[in-house]
């Protein structure tokens, strides 16, 4: 097993058990590990690291770069950690991002392999990584999840590496890693269609930096999102007559980007029901439905940076012998890059906790001000994409909360990169509108009834108060979160 694992008979010499690799990481160290969206993470040094905070009381004060790992692996983590970049998994890592205990740098995902080569971030000292095999030369060949794995291992001081068997090898062959570069010699990115393949099937590492490399057969930990309500399937299904009738003179939809949770996964099985054919996906990530369609052949392509990796998708791995020819699995600067996106024209599917009624949309922070799990990729897609459309529920809390609110307090996307908006209501198509015209259409189309007077009324008192262009009354505005924070309603 070692020899089909390592296939560098001088790396295996560095075998050896995830208690004596964890010593390498000591005290106020940067630690970065493999993953994302809880894909394609390590397990063993992250638990030897909890236990050895647990047995000795040490005090590691880490800081922690992640494009995140399985909540509940977060969740043991979170007392190793006191600085974390870029993204949030764990309810217990949020909750000490939001009371300060844990100092919580938040950026797109994207712009984090810029911050890595400018220094931004200080060095890395350890890249914790998992990896199927490492090949004869001594490069890593990725399990489920390429994501930062290459920068991670290019900044850094030393490497652990997990060898993982729980991964299948069908893995191999899956990945394409192209690494561009940094201004000015920046080089173009060649991708001319969603399966395209013109870089590696492996990530390169200099073998002198894997200092230590560790045997483990821990499967990914998922969860099941939340099952289908009556809302989630209004929004998709007002999405899908949206979709039959913007593309029916061409029947075919341009590389779809979906974002992640049960809203997502509904879109991709109801793609699937529909009369589109040969779909293609383009995303940071995808779900065991997008595997499912690849096996009932509705999917011509699917291009991402991390799968998850459930048994179901496992069996389909496994099962299909030229699944090269439909899956990609890239590295992030790829996935989620604003000349990819537009080259591609990509048709860019995302969500949201809340929007305004011009359509500025906050998709991180509750009411503004508690993250849940940070920005994510989201915004690069929406900027950059063929079409951008933004699909949120009206309301939460049984219509306590309206998510069409007067103005967001946080912005992760802004209006200019939303062209549609639905809800469970409606379809608000904002091309070629001016703001006003914006918000009137937004209100008609996609708030609840409960909220659409108290929303119109609002927008007429910001006109005449304080006319302009955008016309807003943030004090006004404002009320909506205070009523709510001392009454439990945003009604009246």
């Amino acid at each position: 097993m070692d020899c089909q694992r390592i296939r560098n008979s001088l790396l295996r010499q560095r075998i050896t058990d995830a208690n004596e690799a964890s010593k390498l990481i000591k005290k106020n160290m940067t630690v970065a590990f493999s993953g994302l969206t809880s894909a394609g993470y390590p397990k063993a040094i992250p638990k030897e690291l909890v236990k050895r905070k647990l047995e000795t009381g040490e005090e590691l004060d880490l800081t922690m770069i992640s494009g995140s790992m399985a909540g509940e692996l977060e969740d043991l983590m979170v007392d190793l950690v006191s600085r974390r970049f870029p993204m949030i998994e764990s309810s217990k890592m949020r909750k000490a991002a939001n009371n300060g205990t844990l100092r919580y740098m938040e950026q797109q995902i994207c712009k984090g392999i810029r911050l890595l080569n400018s220094g931004a971030l200080g060095k890395i000292d350890v890249a914790v990584v998992e990896a199927l095999a490492i090949t004869e030369e001594g490069h890593v060949i990725p399990t489920a999840c390429v994501g930062l794995l290459p920068y991670l291992v290019e900044h850094a001081e030393e490497i652990i590496i997990e060898i993982n068997t729980a991964q299948p090898l069908e893995f191999e062959g899956l990945h394409d890693v192209f690494l561009p570069g940094f201004p000015p010699n920046r080089k173009p990115i060649p991708l001319l269609h969603a399966a395209h393949r013109f870089g590696e099937e492996f990530v390169r590492v200099k073998p002198e930096k894997i200092k230590h490399i560790v045997m483990s057969s821990e499967p990914d930990k998922w969860s099941s999102p939340p099952a289908q309500n009556e809302i989630a399937k209004s929004i998709t299904n007002n999405l899908l007559d949206f979709l039959e009738s913007e593309y029916q003179l061409c029947s075919k939809l341009p590389p779809v980007q979906t974002g992640v949770g049960s809203l997502a996964n509904n879109i991709v099985q109801a793609l699937g029901e529909s009369n589109f054919k040969d779909i293609s996906f383009f995303c940071g990530a995808i779900y065991e439905p997008v595997m499912q369609l690849i096996e009932a052949g509705k999917v011509r392509a699917a291009s991402t940076g991390s799968i998850q990796m459930t048994p179901e998708s496992i069996r389909i791995l496994k099962k299909m012998s030229d699944l090269k020819k439909i899956l990609v699995l890239r590295n992030l600067e790829i996935t989620n890059d604003s000349e990819a996106i537009g080259r591609l024209g990509i048709l860019s599917l995302n969500s949201a906790l809340e929007a305004d009624i011009y359509g500025n949309t906050n998709s991180s922070h509750i009411s503004g001000t508690h993250v849940v799990n940070g920005i994510g990729g989201g915004a690069n897609f929406a900027q950059n994409s063929g079409l951008s459309v933004m699909l949120i529920p009206s309301t939460a809390k049984n219509k306590a909360i309206s998510t069409i609110v007067p103005m967001t307090f946080h912005v992760d996307i802004t209006e200019h990169d939303i062209d549609i908006m639905i809800t469970e209501h409606g379809v608000a198509d904002l091309r070629g509108k001016d703001d006003i015209a914006r918000a009137q259409c937004i209100i008609q189309n996609c708030a609840d009834p409960v909220y659409r007077e108290r929303l119109t009324h609002y927008l007429k008192n910001a006109i005449k108060k304080f006319g302009g262009h955008h016309p807003l009354n943030p004090a006004e505005a404002l009320e909506w979160f205070c009523r709510f924070k001392e009454t439990g309603t945003m009604l009246d």
